[in-house]
């Protein structure tokens, strides 16, 4: 398995230390987020929300599908605090 994925748009994703999914360094914006799913390789999508104590920040998992190669990305819905 490759260790970065080029992820359209959205730029290089590393695979995370499990090796299961790849994860973007940088938080996408909820605009981001929306484009996501509406591209053609992105297969499925799930959010979930932020704790209501700002320790977990919003979070997303797609699982995509580009070039005939199947994989899952991961990452933060959000700014840094």
């Amino acid at each position: 398995m490759n260790p970065h994925k080029d992820v359209p748009g959205l730029g290089i994703a590393r695979l995370d230390g499990g090796g299961l999914a790849y994860r973007l360094a940088d938080p996408l914006t909820i605009d981001e987020v929306s484009g996501l799913a509406r591209e053609s390789w992105c297969r499925r999508l799930e959010v979930s929300d932020a704790s209501s104590d700002g320790q977990r920040p919003a979070q997303f998992r797609a699982i995509c599908e580009v070039d005939g190669d199947p994989f899952v990305l991961v990452g933060r819905i959000g700014a840094d605090s």
